[in-house]
């Protein structure tokens, strides 16, 4: 069988990839433009606009599973396609914004909620993975740290960083067997750890002092603008990490459960990402 893989540049696409190429599967990956594509040999490349349901027939043609990112704009299309190609199960990329208590005030929950819904809806079976805080958004913090510093807002936050390629061997492992049909999966690294725990882990895994400076809300939401987040989610992202500072953080054991191997830690993902920082 293909599995086509959506989004096959980014982090978690990437290592989808991989995950399915280890297991033996043939893969399809995709982007917008193929040509940025840089995977294994043997894998095959095609150019898919989530919003341009031209692209998606021959993307889906013969794809027996896809690995989706969340795009609202265009998914009913993407269902559409998928649906006359035959597709038995489709693994979406959510948020654990989804599944919180405040989900029908969240912009960031309506966003995946809209996609979550439509496949849902769909004639295909579907997963969603929800996982809250991604140990790559500390990748943001490489123009500090090459001065020295970890800048950020509310350092003693403590979220569930999950390694990316725990979210992949979760969506391989999906896709390949056809389990978790209707379910949504919230997935999390094995512990809660602080943004001030994260910048003592790198320092010692890069082997120099970083020290660490407290961000102002605003100014936290003025530097995720400029880097290119929508409009919408700074705010509801500070407020999920503000909780954390009076609730416990979430953890589940899914990873292990869907697996068969624990959730790999942040000093793990560190390790794995030490070239990205020098």
């Amino acid at each position: 069988m293909t599995i086509l893989v959506t989004g096959a540049t980014g982090h978690v696409g990437r290592a989808v990839v991989d995950a399915l190429v280890a297991a033996g599967q043939d893969v399809r990956a995709s982007s917008r433009d193929a040509a940025k594509l840089d995977v294994p040999g043997g894998v095959a490349k095609v150019s898919a606009d989530l919003e341009d349901a031209s692209t998606l027939e021959p993307a889906l043609d013969g794809v027996s599973a896809a690995f989706l990112y969340t795009r609202p704009q265009g998914i009913e299309g993407f269902v559409k396609a998928a649906e006359t190609a035959g597709v038995r199960h489709v693994v979406l990329l959510s948020s654990a914004a989804t599944l919180q208590p405040d989900a029908a005030q969240s912009p960031i929950a309506a966003m995946h909620r809209v996609v979550e819904q439509a496949l849902a809806a769909g004639a295909f079976a579907s997963t969603a993975l929800n996982p809250g805080a991604f140990a790559t958004n500390t990748l943001g913090w490489r123009a500090d740290i090459a001065e020295g510093a970890v800048r950020t807002v509310y350092p003693d936050a403590r979220i569930g960083a999950i390694h990316e390629r725990d979210i992949a061997d979760v969506a391989a492992r999906i896709l390949v067997d056809g389990s978790h049909d209707g379910e949504s999966l919230a997935l999390t690294g094995p512990e809660p750890i602080s943004f001030r725990e994260q910048a003592e882990v790198l320092a010692d895994v890069l082997g120099r002092p970083l020290r660490f400076e407290e961000l102002t809300e605003e100014q936290a939401i003025e530097r995720m603008l400029a880097a290119g987040w929508s409009p919408e989610v700074p705010r509801g992202v500070l407020e999920a990490w503000a909780r954390t500072l009076h609730e416990p953080s979430l953890v589940t054991d899914v990873v292990r459960e869907v697996t068969g191997h624990a959730p790999r830690t942040f000093r793990q993902w560190a390790e794995d990402h030490r070239a990205d920082f020098s």
